[in-house]
């Protein structure tokens, strides 16, 4: 696997393993899926969610087995939990959410403003193979068992085994980023505000927030993962 070193596998295979061991101590199982239309039918269905990402629904977005997959958390036959994950290779990450191309690559969008990307200038180049996750969902039933801070953290590992990605990014509202949760509890060590002004994805004004890590930053996380019991942090959630 490009760039990757026989430890560096073992220490994805063990940080799998320990988040493997934990949703099995709750009773619970997981299953890697690529249907995304299997995501978008949980997530229309799913309590206490208003909106479907398009950047993981196939009517919206141009998804495969190659750079895309889901992960369904089940007890018994009820799907409780679940969150989705996306390889996107290109120049310039940022100028996907631009264009909007992030979030709708099959269809046009027309939106009444431009979207108002806003980054530091300390945020470096995101470009290559950057993995990016959303479509988190829990059950409120299930909440507050650790599900929506160790997800985030099992769905990078998985991208770094399949995708080999050099980054990872995901997206948080003001409300989940005013909480600190992409950092406390999905692990990313930066967020930044990324989006301000009107967002089509839901129709109105917000602050949308950026938590990203570099590859040598994920694979320094995961060693320090496998090395120690699952991360305190991550019951953040």
């Amino acid at each position: 696997m490009r760039g990757l070193t026989a430890s560096d596998y073992q220490n994805i295979q063990r940080v799998i393993s320990v988040y493997l061991e934990e949703l099995d101590r709750l009773g619970l199982a997981l299953t890697v899926e690529t249907d995304m239309s299997g995501w978008a039918t949980v997530m229309r269905s799913a309590p206490q969610m208003s909106a479907v990402n398009p950047t993981f629904d196939p009517s919206q977005s141009h998804l495969h087995p190659g750079n895309s997959f889901w992960l369904r958390v089940t007890y018994g036959s009820e799907t409780i939990a679940c969150i989705a994950n996306r390889l996107f290779i290109t120049e310039d990450y940022l100028n996907l959410k631009r264009s909007l191309r992030l979030w709708y690559d099959l269809k046009p969008v027309l939106i009444r403003e431009p979207l108002n990307v806003v980054i530091g200038d300390h945020v470096p180049h995101i470009s290559g193979r950057v993995g990016h996750h959303g479509g988190l969902w829990v059950h409120p039933s299930w909440r507050g068992n650790g599900l929506a801070g160790f997800l985030p953290r099992l769905t990078r590992a998985l991208s770094m085994r399949h995708f080999d990605v050099d980054w990872h990014c995901g997206i948080a509202l003001k409300a989940i980023a005013d909480r600190g949760l992409p950092l406390k509890a999905y692990g990313y060590p930066h967020m930044d505000l990324c989006v301000q002004g009107f967002f089509p994805v839901t129709g109105k004004h917000e602050d949308i927030y950026m938590g990203w890590i570099t590859r040598p930053e994920m694979l320094m996380q995961m060693e320090e993962t496998a090395l120690e019991p699952l991360v305190a942090a991550a019951s953040a959630a």
